[in-house]
């Protein structure tokens, strides 16, 4: 199989599925396209589901038929983002392709192959008719980056009968991961009393370019949080004697993202600010102490505001703060077996102020479910001690590394093989679908794959065009020794 071949025919799969409009819950257009283009290749077996799941089975290449059922498996739907200026309507508008070398890249939004290059290469790989594999069974999922709507709604026969799972959501072509984190989306809520204000002044004070960044991949590269150091810093005004009124809080864009950036609205007793600054000053100052090594353009600063209109009762105003600073946020331990692992880690991901209450995500992560468990119990606690409602909703499962893996030494053999190096093994602290096929089959033996990109979830999205044809031949070499 010669690289530019594979490129060129992988390509030609991913043009099509750049032409469909394809956001996370509005996958219809694309699985309708799948589901034709597997007609057109003359795969009979393929079934569309009642969320637009597409589960395809692709018979045995003749003299692999005792081979084991492998599934293939990848998502359709994309993160749909675009520079400023770029006239994009993620509903309508096709990704436009920009190949520059070894780089394919989109024209000014997100490229897709995060994970539209999961079925682009499934669909390049049964038209091989060197590839010899047993049977497969192809499974392309919807709305994996919002909500695992697609994972969630399967239907566990799909994957009861098969022994082998391969995932290609991976990121980086020499990392083969063996597991990923469970986790839970916990909201916390404050019914607020309001009244009107009593200081004379009113300023936001604001933590702002923090790193930030995704709150499994990077929780353990030793961030700060902007609003665990807001929440501190409002602290320190209290320890202080400043006795601040509480206007409104508000940060960070999502659960699973460490927030960079958090803004206090408050009313000061006088209009002399010095007292508040040299606090800011103290709090910055103890901040780089801490995390001065990791968050070299973190600021803690005071702007003047207009006076609100309200502000918050005293007790809501101290319960929040009290929540927020009782909330851990980072590592809580690591992985024993992976020592690089974080296996149980939070996240304070948004805070939002509205009329009449004050939302707050929270997000811990585990490798284990169990621990994941363990960890839930203690979530009502904080509500109670603070007098605030959970809301706890259901968990998304862990897929815990195998020790006992039959998938694993096979394809790194064929990868030292075609990439003339050992592959990393690792598992990862961020979520993938094969946490629900591992819970609805645990004797699933899984691995991640993926070609290498760059900046997903951005408009700067890239993949690098010889990582794909490489986990092509990684691919079709291992399939024909799954037994």
């Amino acid at each position: 199989m010669k690289d530019n071949e594979i490129i060129e025919g992988v390509l030609k799969e991913f043009a099509g599925l750049a032409k469909c409009p394809r956001p996370s819950r509005h996958e219809k257009i694309v699985s309708d396209y799948i589901v034709k283009r597997l007609g057109e290749l003359g795969i009979t077996q393929v079934v569309q589901d009642d969320v637009y799941n597409v589960i395809a089975d692709v018979p045995a290449t003749p003299g692999c038929e005792d081979l084991a059922l492998t599934i293939v498996q990848g998502h359709m739907d994309m993160v749909c983002v675009a520079k400023p200026g770029v006239d994009y309507d993620p509903m309508t508008s096709e990704i436009k392709l920009v190949r520059e070398g070894n780089i394919l890249r989109a024209d000014g939004t997100s490229l897709g192959a995060d994970d539209g290059i999961a079925v682009a290469i499934a669909l390049y790989l049964i038209q091989q008719p060197d590839v010899q594999h047993g049977p497969l069974r192809l499974i392309f999922t919807v709305d994996e980056e919002t909500g695992m709507t697609g994972a969630t709604h399967l239907d566990p026969k799909y994957v009861q009968d098969a022994k082998y799972v391969l995932n290609c959501d991976s990121e980086y072509i020499d990392v083969l991961c063996v597991g990923s984190a469970g986790s839970v989306h916990t909201h916390f809520y404050r019914t607020l009393t309001r009244r009107q204000p009593q200081g004379a002044k009113a300023v936001a004070v604001m933590t702002k370019d923090f790193v930030g960044g995704h709150s499994g991949e990077t929780i353990n590269a030793g961030k700060s949080n902007a609003i665990k150091a807001l929440a501190h810093t409002l602290r320190r005004l209290t320890d202080a004697g400043i006795a601040y009124e509480l206007a409104s809080i508000d940060g960070g864009v999502a659960a699973n993202a460490i927030p960079s950036s958090a803004e206090a609205l408050l009313v000061l007793p006088d209009a002399d600010t010095a007292v508040v600054q040299a606090v800011l000053d103290e709090a910055k100052a103890e901040l780089d102490l801490v995390y001065g090594e990791v968050e070299k353009t973190a600021a803690i600063v005071m702007e003047d505001r207009p006076m609100p209109e309200t502000v918050l009762a005293a007790d809501d105003a101290k319960a929040v703060v009290q929540l927020l600073l009782i909330l851990h946020c980072g590592v809580f331990a690591m992985n024993q077996t992976l020592p690089k692992l974080p296996d149980l880690s939070a996240n304070v991901g948004t805070i939002r102020t509205e009329e009449e209450r004050i939302a707050i995500q929270y997000f811990p992560r585990s490798s284990s479910d169990a621990r994941l468990r363990e960890f839930m119990q203690v979530l009502p606690v904080y509500g109670e001690l603070t007098g605030c409602t959970v809301d706890i909703a259901s968990p998304e499962p862990a897929w815990t590394e195998n020790p006992h893996s039959q998938l694993l030494p096979i394809i790194s053999e064929v990868y030292a093989a075609e990439a003339g190096h050992a592959p990393r093994v690792e598992a990862m602290h961020g979520g993938l679908e094969t946490g629900y096929f591992y819970a609805m089959n645990p004797n699933l033996d899984i691995v991640s794959v993926g070609p290498t990109t760059h900046a997903i979830h951005s408009a700067d999205e890239s993949l690098e065009l010889d990582t794909v044809a490489l986990l092509v031949r990684i691919i079709a070499g291992t399939l024909p020794k799954l037994k």
